[in-house]
């Protein structure tokens, strides 16, 4: 591909890549999820079986506590979602996946795994793991 202006740097590259996955989980994702955007499919992949509060989803998202309590709430209207107050704190919220929040979240994991297949097949097995190890070191470096 060729770049624009020839600002061929890693942020585009990067984009590119990312929007080549956003596309496929999206692929076939209306008819099945109706309503849900990759944000959702992320945000709904962090919520453990046992559920989680708002607060500590939004951390791990690196999100608002307002912010991620608005995509729960959508969620949760669409079906994906439950939430409720603890007994013992009615402050805390714990949100938990439904069914269809599980097979939400099964299907964006799936889409994944095709994509990187798909690269994997494309850049070879040996260049496909470097590529992934490099992609971690980057991301745990300080």
């Amino acid at each position: 591909m060729t770049s624009v202006n020839g600002t061929d740097h890693v942020a585009r590259l990067l984009g590119e890549a990312l929007r080549r996955i956003r596309a496929e989980i999206l692929a076939d994702a209306e008819q099945q999820f109706p309503g849900l955007r990759v944000s959702h499919y992320r945000l709904l992949e962090f919520i453990p079986p046992d559920g989680a509060r708002i607060t500590d989803l939004a951390e791990a998202a690196m999100m608002t506590k307002q912010g991620l309590g608005q995509h729960v709430d959508y969620l949760q209207k669409l079906g994906y979602t439950e939430s409720a107050r603890l007994p013992e704190d009615r402050r805390v919220r714990l949100v938990r996946r439904t069914p269809a929040g599980d097979k939400a979240v099964a299907y964006g994991q799936s889409a994944i795994a095709r994509v990187e297949e798909a690269w994997s097949n494309h850049l070879g097995p040996t260049r496909y793991a470097a590529f992934r190890q490099t992609l971690q070191e980057l991301g745990e470096w300080h």
